[in-house]
């Protein structure tokens, strides 16, 4: 039965996926928030290829309109108020909300990419060389705007700005594929500044489009779309 998005109240997708045991699961995903709901314990148990199916179906949800995330949820099985959570991980700290009774927990696109050490956060010194060429972005995890001209973190949720670690995306789809014994050609390496797929560095002459149906950056999807565009095709 699928549930409601506990920001914006409306239906979640149940959408398919599959464990570490190679049995289906399937979690309930509000693709206008970016939002995921894991029952319990679900989140811990995709395998590594969900990790990057996730990463697809992310990737073709890119134009959806943007909803920003509400500060006050609740869960959407108890009714009760989801208690915001901090933890650590591989990848460093993350949040997300949890149902009071164990119900399961509801967690962003950015911090889910966060948890599985996919996200790492930009320096100031990063913020302020950005600046120089994009003055508005998307905070990647709520939506809202952030003028990175003046803040270096989302004054809605308090998120720091992050951008997809390639590296770290790289490992894992060579891990995947030296699993499946398929060689892969290894991304070219970046210096250890700013992806190398930021305005900042280059023009936009990649065969990625940014969404048309809105003016802000969201610089995690950009990355996904990048790294997408170079090793999944």
């Amino acid at each position: 039965m699928a549930i409601n998005c506990p920001s914006c109240n409306s239906a979640c997708s149940p959408t398919q996926f599959s464990t570490h045991l190679n049995t289906p699961v399937a979690i309930d995903i509000c693709w206008p928030c970016h939002l995921i709901w894991f029952d319990h314990l679900e989140s811990t148990s995709l395998s590594a290829q969900s990790v990057i199916d996730l990463f697809r179906r992310i990737h073709e949800h890119r134009a959806d309109s943007r909803n920003i995330v509400s500060m006050n949820m609740r869960c959407p099985l108890s009714r009760e108020r989801l208690v915001l959570t901090n933890d650590i991980g591989r990848g460093g700290r993350f949040s997300y909300y949890r149902s009071p009774k164990r119900h399961g927990r509801l967690i962003s696109f950015v911090q889910f990419l966060r948890e599985k050490s996919f996200i790492r956060t930009l320096s100031d010194h990063e913020i302020d060389s950005l600046s120089a060429t994009v003055k508005q972005i998307r905070c990647s995890s709520c939506g809202a705007g952030i003028d990175i001209s003046r803040d270096h973190a989302c004054t809605h949720c308090g998120s720091p700005i992050s951008v997809l670690d390639e590296k770290a995306v790289a490992k894992a789809l060579a891990e995947l594929d030296a699993k499946a014994n398929r060689p892969r050609q290894a991304l070219s390496a970046t210096p250890a500044s700013l992806p190398s797929y930021l305005p900042s560095y280059h023009a936009r002459e990649t065969s990625w489009q940014e969404p048309s149906s809105s003016n802000l950056t969201d610089l995690v999807l950009t990355g996904l779309a990048a790294i997408l565009a170079a090793t999944l095709s």
